[in-house]
Protein backbone atom coordinates (compact mmCIF):
# COMPACT_ATOMS: atom_id res chain seq x y z
CA UNK A 1 0.00 0.00 0.00
CA UNK A 2 1.14 3.55 -0.57
CA UNK A 3 2.03 5.50 2.33
CA UNK A 4 0.66 8.40 1.03
CA UNK A 5 -1.89 9.72 -1.88
CA UNK A 6 -1.17 11.73 -4.78
CA UNK A 7 1.13 8.89 -6.83
CA UNK A 8 -0.70 9.04 -10.54
CA UNK A 9 2.08 8.11 -11.73
CA UNK A 10 2.22 4.69 -10.29
CA UNK A 11 -1.78 4.60 -11.09
CA UNK A 12 -1.03 5.05 -14.31
CA UNK A 13 1.28 2.15 -14.79
CA UNK A 14 -0.83 0.01 -12.81
CA UNK A 15 -4.48 0.66 -14.62
CA UNK A 16 -2.57 1.33 -17.95
CA UNK A 17 -3.58 5.26 -18.24
CA UNK A 18 -2.34 8.19 -18.86
CA UNK A 19 -1.04 10.80 -15.84
CA UNK A 20 -3.55 13.27 -16.92
CA UNK A 21 -6.86 10.83 -17.61
CA UNK A 22 -6.52 10.07 -13.99
CA UNK A 23 -8.86 11.88 -11.36
CA UNK A 24 -7.04 11.64 -8.29
CA UNK A 25 -9.04 11.84 -4.92
CA UNK A 26 -6.63 10.59 -3.02
CA UNK A 27 -4.42 13.92 -2.40
CA UNK A 28 -5.95 16.99 -0.69
CA UNK A 29 -5.15 19.63 -3.65
CA UNK A 30 -7.34 23.10 -4.09
CA UNK A 31 -9.60 21.61 -7.23
CA UNK A 32 -9.59 24.93 -8.52
CA UNK A 33 -5.82 24.51 -9.43
CA UNK A 34 -3.06 26.80 -9.19
CA UNK A 35 -3.64 30.57 -8.86
CA UNK A 36 -3.12 32.36 -12.08
CA UNK A 37 -1.03 34.83 -11.34
CA UNK A 38 1.37 32.04 -9.67
CA UNK A 39 1.57 30.20 -13.52
CA UNK A 40 1.84 33.63 -14.94
CA UNK A 41 4.55 34.83 -12.30
CA UNK A 42 6.07 31.35 -12.73
CA UNK A 43 6.41 31.65 -17.14
CA UNK A 44 7.82 35.25 -16.42
CA UNK A 45 11.04 33.65 -13.93
CA UNK A 46 11.65 30.73 -16.49
CA UNK A 47 15.13 32.36 -18.15
CA UNK A 48 16.03 33.31 -14.20
CA UNK A 49 16.43 29.87 -13.48
CA UNK A 50 20.36 30.67 -14.06
CA UNK A 51 20.24 32.41 -11.15
CA UNK A 52 20.33 30.93 -7.31
CA UNK A 53 17.52 31.21 -5.58
CA UNK A 54 16.89 33.81 -2.43
CA UNK A 55 19.31 31.32 0.10
CA UNK A 56 16.56 32.14 3.09
CA UNK A 57 13.40 32.83 0.52
CA UNK A 58 13.67 36.22 2.12
CA UNK A 59 10.48 37.86 -0.31
CA UNK A 60 8.10 35.24 0.09
CA UNK A 61 9.21 35.98 4.03
CA UNK A 62 8.26 38.95 4.14
CA UNK A 63 4.66 38.33 2.01
CA UNK A 64 4.27 36.04 4.92
CA UNK A 65 4.68 38.09 7.48
CA UNK A 66 2.53 41.22 5.62
CA UNK A 67 -0.27 38.38 5.28
CA UNK A 68 0.22 36.92 9.16
CA UNK A 69 1.61 39.92 11.30
CA UNK A 70 4.26 37.85 12.69
CA UNK A 71 7.69 39.15 12.31
CA UNK A 72 10.00 37.65 10.11
CA UNK A 73 12.52 36.06 12.19
CA UNK A 74 9.41 34.29 13.50
CA UNK A 75 9.09 32.28 10.40
CA UNK A 76 11.17 30.07 8.54
CA UNK A 77 10.57 28.08 4.82
CA UNK A 78 11.19 24.98 3.95
CA UNK A 79 10.56 22.45 0.97
CA UNK A 80 7.40 21.57 2.07
CA UNK A 81 5.87 21.38 5.33
CA UNK A 82 7.27 17.86 5.68
CA UNK A 83 10.99 19.11 5.23
CA UNK A 84 10.45 20.85 8.58
CA UNK A 85 8.74 18.34 10.55
CA UNK A 86 11.74 16.31 10.09
CA UNK A 87 13.98 18.98 11.16
CA UNK A 88 12.19 19.66 14.16
CA UNK A 89 12.35 15.78 15.03
CA UNK A 90 16.04 16.61 15.02
CA UNK A 91 16.56 19.51 16.41
CA UNK A 92 13.95 19.58 19.28
CA UNK A 93 14.69 17.11 22.45
CA UNK A 94 11.26 16.34 23.82
CA UNK A 95 11.50 14.00 26.91
CA UNK A 96 8.17 12.66 25.08
CA UNK A 97 5.90 12.57 22.00
CA UNK A 98 2.35 12.59 22.82
CA UNK A 99 0.46 11.97 19.21
CA UNK A 100 -3.49 11.26 18.96
CA UNK A 101 -4.11 9.41 15.91
CA UNK A 102 -5.26 8.55 13.44
CA UNK A 103 -3.28 11.44 12.00
CA UNK A 104 -0.33 12.48 9.51
CA UNK A 105 2.50 9.42 9.61
CA UNK A 106 5.22 12.08 8.93
CA UNK A 107 5.13 13.09 12.61
CA UNK A 108 5.68 9.54 14.21
CA UNK A 109 8.52 9.51 11.62
CA UNK A 110 10.40 12.86 12.47
CA UNK A 111 10.34 11.82 16.19
CA UNK A 112 11.05 8.04 16.06
CA UNK A 113 13.88 8.32 18.11
CA UNK A 114 11.70 9.78 20.86
CA UNK A 115 9.25 8.42 23.58
CA UNK A 116 5.69 8.28 21.88
CA UNK A 117 2.59 7.94 23.25
CA UNK A 118 -0.83 7.42 21.19
CA UNK A 119 -3.62 9.21 21.93
CA UNK A 120 -6.80 7.01 20.45
CA UNK A 121 -9.33 8.93 18.76
CA UNK A 122 -12.54 6.53 18.35
CA UNK A 123 -14.73 5.87 15.75
CA UNK A 124 -17.85 5.64 18.11
CA UNK A 125 -16.82 9.51 18.82
CA UNK A 126 -16.49 10.57 15.39
CA UNK A 127 -12.93 10.85 15.86
CA UNK A 128 -13.03 14.01 18.33
CA UNK A 129 -10.33 14.57 20.51
CA UNK A 130 -10.85 15.06 23.81
CA UNK A 131 -8.75 17.78 25.43
CA UNK A 132 -8.79 17.21 28.78
CA UNK A 133 -7.55 13.94 28.45
CA UNK A 134 -4.66 14.70 26.69
CA UNK A 135 -4.17 17.39 29.12
CA UNK A 136 -3.90 15.00 31.69
CA UNK A 137 -1.33 12.75 30.20
CA UNK A 138 0.99 16.01 29.69
CA UNK A 139 4.46 15.68 31.49
CA UNK A 140 6.94 17.84 31.66
CA UNK A 141 9.26 18.66 28.44
CA UNK A 142 6.61 16.47 26.49
CA UNK A 143 6.05 17.63 22.80
CA UNK A 144 2.40 17.56 21.62
CA UNK A 145 1.62 17.22 18.00
CA UNK A 146 -2.12 18.23 16.71
CA UNK A 147 -3.24 18.41 13.28
CA UNK A 148 -5.94 21.08 12.75
CA UNK A 149 -7.98 20.11 10.80
CA UNK A 150 -6.55 16.44 11.22
CA UNK A 151 -5.90 14.64 8.45
CA UNK A 152 -7.52 12.31 7.77
CA UNK A 153 -10.14 12.35 9.86
CA UNK A 154 -11.45 15.93 8.85
CA UNK A 155 -12.17 16.78 12.61
CA UNK A 156 -11.21 20.63 13.51
CA UNK A 157 -10.58 21.35 17.09
CA UNK A 158 -12.01 25.12 17.44
CA UNK A 159 -9.81 27.54 18.01
CA UNK A 160 -10.84 28.09 21.97
CA UNK A 161 -10.15 24.59 22.56
CA UNK A 162 -6.86 24.75 20.96
CA UNK A 163 -5.88 27.62 23.71
CA UNK A 164 -6.83 25.41 26.48
CA UNK A 165 -4.53 22.91 25.35
CA UNK A 166 -1.82 25.30 24.89
CA UNK A 167 -2.48 26.63 28.42
CA UNK A 168 -2.44 23.03 29.82
CA UNK A 169 0.96 22.87 27.87
CA UNK A 170 2.40 25.36 29.29
CA UNK A 171 1.53 24.85 32.73
CA UNK A 172 2.76 21.25 32.27
CA UNK A 173 6.15 22.67 30.94
CA UNK A 174 5.27 21.01 27.70
CA UNK A 175 5.32 22.35 23.77
CA UNK A 176 2.50 22.38 21.28
CA UNK A 177 3.55 21.04 17.60
CA UNK A 178 0.14 22.59 15.57
CA UNK A 179 -0.01 21.58 12.06
CA UNK A 180 -2.37 23.81 10.31
CA UNK A 181 -1.67 22.51 6.37
CA UNK A 182 -5.51 22.85 5.86
CA UNK A 183 -6.65 25.62 8.18
CA UNK A 184 -6.56 28.11 4.95
CA UNK A 185 -9.76 25.93 3.44
CA UNK A 186 -11.23 26.57 6.96
CA UNK A 187 -10.95 30.19 8.50
CA UNK A 188 -8.08 32.80 9.40
CA UNK A 189 -10.06 32.83 12.26
CA UNK A 190 -9.19 29.56 13.52
CA UNK A 191 -5.75 29.90 13.56
CA UNK A 192 -3.52 30.07 16.28
CA UNK A 193 -0.99 32.71 14.38
CA UNK A 194 -1.58 35.29 16.52
CA UNK A 195 -0.78 33.41 19.17
CA UNK A 196 2.84 33.04 18.66
CA UNK A 197 4.22 35.97 19.69
CA UNK A 198 3.59 35.21 23.49
CA UNK A 199 3.73 31.67 23.32
CA UNK A 200 7.65 30.43 23.18
CA UNK A 201 6.44 26.93 23.58
CA UNK A 202 4.38 26.67 20.34
CA UNK A 203 5.28 25.90 16.74
CA UNK A 204 2.67 26.35 13.95
CA UNK A 205 3.67 24.56 10.91
CA UNK A 206 1.87 25.81 7.78
CA UNK A 207 1.50 24.52 4.06
CA UNK A 208 1.62 26.46 0.87
CA UNK A 209 0.71 23.68 -1.68
CA UNK A 210 -2.29 22.33 -0.69
CA UNK A 211 -4.53 25.53 -0.78
CA UNK A 212 -2.66 26.94 -3.62
CA UNK A 213 -2.62 23.67 -5.64
CA UNK A 214 1.39 23.61 -6.39
CA UNK A 215 2.28 20.02 -4.29
CA UNK A 216 4.79 19.47 -7.31
CA UNK A 217 6.95 22.58 -5.99
CA UNK A 218 7.11 21.70 -2.82
CA UNK A 219 6.48 24.63 -0.13
CA UNK A 220 5.63 25.56 3.51
CA UNK A 221 6.85 27.49 6.52
CA UNK A 222 7.13 27.04 10.07
CA UNK A 223 6.08 29.68 12.80
CA UNK A 224 8.21 29.79 16.05
CA UNK A 225 10.00 32.00 18.72
CA UNK A 226 12.68 33.79 16.96
CA UNK A 227 15.12 31.36 18.81
CA UNK A 228 13.68 27.71 16.86
CA UNK A 229 14.01 29.84 14.08
CA UNK A 230 17.64 30.65 14.51
CA UNK A 231 18.52 27.21 15.10
CA UNK A 232 16.64 25.31 12.41
CA UNK A 233 18.20 27.90 10.04
CA UNK A 234 21.76 26.89 10.64
CA UNK A 235 20.79 23.62 10.55
CA UNK A 236 19.19 23.23 7.53
CA UNK A 237 20.53 23.78 4.14
CA UNK A 238 20.42 27.23 2.12
CA UNK A 239 18.64 27.65 -1.10
CA UNK A 240 16.15 24.61 -0.20
CA UNK A 241 13.64 26.63 -1.54
CA UNK A 242 13.68 26.67 -5.31
CA UNK A 243 13.03 29.67 -7.26
CA UNK A 244 9.96 28.61 -9.51
CA UNK A 245 8.22 27.86 -5.50
CA UNK A 246 9.43 31.03 -4.24
CA UNK A 247 7.37 33.21 -6.98
CA UNK A 248 4.58 31.35 -7.12
CA UNK A 249 4.17 31.43 -3.52
CA UNK A 250 4.44 35.04 -3.44
CA UNK A 251 1.82 35.58 -6.45
CA UNK A 252 -0.55 32.93 -4.62
CA UNK A 253 -0.42 35.08 -1.60
CA UNK A 254 -1.62 38.64 -3.25
CA UNK A 255 -3.89 36.73 -5.00
CA UNK A 256 -7.27 37.64 -2.87
CA UNK A 257 -9.59 36.99 -5.52
CA UNK A 258 -8.50 33.36 -5.79
CA UNK A 259 -8.10 32.77 -2.58
CA UNK A 260 -12.23 34.14 -2.17
CA UNK A 261 -13.17 32.42 -5.00
CA UNK A 262 -11.88 29.23 -3.25
CA UNK A 263 -13.64 29.72 0.03
CA UNK A 264 -16.68 29.67 -1.89
CA UNK A 265 -16.13 26.78 -4.12
CA UNK A 266 -14.96 24.89 -1.25
CA UNK A 267 -18.05 25.66 0.87
CA UNK A 268 -20.52 25.08 -1.65
CA UNK A 269 -18.56 21.34 -3.02
CA UNK A 270 -17.58 20.23 0.30
CA UNK A 271 -21.52 19.42 1.68
CA UNK A 272 -22.46 18.20 -1.44
CA UNK A 273 -19.95 15.61 -2.19
CA UNK A 274 -20.53 14.50 1.67
CA UNK A 275 -24.49 14.10 1.16
CA UNK A 276 -23.52 12.11 -1.82
CA UNK A 277 -21.25 9.82 -0.22
CA UNK A 278 -23.73 9.27 2.46
CA UNK A 279 -26.64 8.79 0.42
CA UNK A 280 -24.72 5.53 -0.80
CA UNK A 281 -25.42 2.21 0.83
CA UNK A 282 -22.75 1.18 2.46
CA UNK A 283 -21.08 4.62 2.86
CA UNK A 284 -20.42 6.56 5.61
CA UNK A 285 -18.39 9.79 5.52
CA UNK A 286 -17.37 11.45 8.55
CA UNK A 287 -18.72 15.43 8.11
CA UNK A 288 -15.66 17.61 7.21
CA UNK A 289 -14.43 21.15 7.72
CA UNK A 290 -11.27 20.99 5.29
CA UNK A 291 -11.01 19.73 1.86
CA UNK A 292 -11.18 15.85 2.21
CA UNK A 293 -13.86 13.33 3.74
CA UNK A 294 -12.98 10.44 5.43
CA UNK A 295 -15.08 7.24 4.54
CA UNK A 296 -15.91 4.36 6.75
CA UNK A 297 -16.94 1.48 3.56
CA UNK A 298 -17.55 -1.67 6.25
CA UNK A 299 -21.37 -1.94 5.84
CA UNK A 300 -20.63 -2.21 2.05
CA UNK A 301 -19.30 -5.49 2.10
CA UNK A 302 -16.42 -4.26 0.38
CA UNK A 303 -12.85 -3.23 1.60
CA UNK A 304 -11.46 -0.23 0.32
CA UNK A 305 -8.78 -1.77 -1.56
CA UNK A 306 -11.46 -3.58 -3.18
CA UNK A 307 -13.25 0.04 -3.88
CA UNK A 308 -9.95 1.04 -5.33
CA UNK A 309 -10.20 -1.82 -7.79
CA UNK A 310 -13.02 -0.95 -8.88
CA UNK A 311 -12.33 2.82 -9.25
CA UNK A 312 -8.97 2.46 -10.64
CA UNK A 313 -9.64 1.22 -14.24
CA UNK A 314 -12.30 3.86 -14.62
CA UNK A 315 -9.10 6.09 -14.29
CA UNK A 316 -10.45 6.97 -10.33
CA UNK A 317 -8.03 7.10 -7.73
CA UNK A 318 -8.88 7.33 -3.84
CA UNK A 319 -6.77 7.02 -0.93
CA UNK A 320 -6.68 3.59 1.74
CA UNK A 321 -6.20 4.29 4.90
CA UNK A 322 -5.13 1.14 6.52
CA UNK A 323 -2.04 2.45 7.13
CA UNK A 324 -3.33 5.17 9.25
CA UNK A 325 -2.78 4.01 13.18
CA UNK A 326 -5.92 3.10 14.54
CA UNK A 327 -7.75 2.88 11.15
CA UNK A 328 -8.15 -0.33 9.18
CA UNK A 329 -8.99 -1.99 5.75
CA UNK A 330 -12.71 -0.16 5.62
CA UNK A 331 -11.81 3.21 5.24
CA UNK A 332 -10.65 5.24 2.59
CA UNK A 333 -10.28 9.15 1.93
CA UNK A 334 -10.89 11.80 -0.82
CA UNK A 335 -10.76 15.33 -1.65
CA UNK A 336 -13.21 17.54 -2.46
CA UNK A 337 -12.96 18.30 -6.61
CA UNK A 338 -14.50 19.69 -8.95
CA UNK A 339 -18.42 19.33 -9.20
CA UNK A 340 -18.06 17.17 -12.22
CA UNK A 341 -15.83 15.18 -11.02
CA UNK A 342 -17.21 14.60 -7.58
CA UNK A 343 -20.02 13.60 -9.96
CA UNK A 344 -17.75 10.96 -11.83
CA UNK A 345 -17.02 9.24 -8.67
CA UNK A 346 -20.52 9.07 -6.94
CA UNK A 347 -22.13 8.13 -9.79
CA UNK A 348 -19.11 5.17 -10.40
CA UNK A 349 -19.70 4.42 -6.73
CA UNK A 350 -23.31 4.05 -6.90
CA UNK A 351 -22.54 1.59 -9.93
CA UNK A 352 -20.93 -1.03 -7.29
CA UNK A 353 -23.06 0.01 -4.51
CA UNK A 354 -26.96 0.33 -5.90
CA UNK A 355 -29.85 1.73 -3.51
CA UNK A 356 -31.68 -1.95 -2.24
Amino acid sequence: MQKHGGNVWLAAQTYGLKEESILDFSANINPLGPSPLALEAIQQSLLQIRHYPEPQADTLRKEIALLTGLPEEMLILGNGAAELIYALGRLLKPRRVLLPVPTFSEYADAFREIEQVHLPLVRHNNFILDIEAVGQQLKQDDLVILCNPNNPTGHLVAKEQVKILLDLAQTSGASLLLDEAFMDFVSPEQSLLPELPANSHLYILRSLTKFFAMPGLRLGYLAASPVVVEALTAVLPPWRVNLMAQVAGVASLRDKPYRANTFAQMNRLRPLLADGLSSIPGLRPFWPTANFILVDCRESGYTAEELQNFLGPKGILIRLCENYMGLDKYYFRVAVRSEEDNAILLLSLRELLPKT
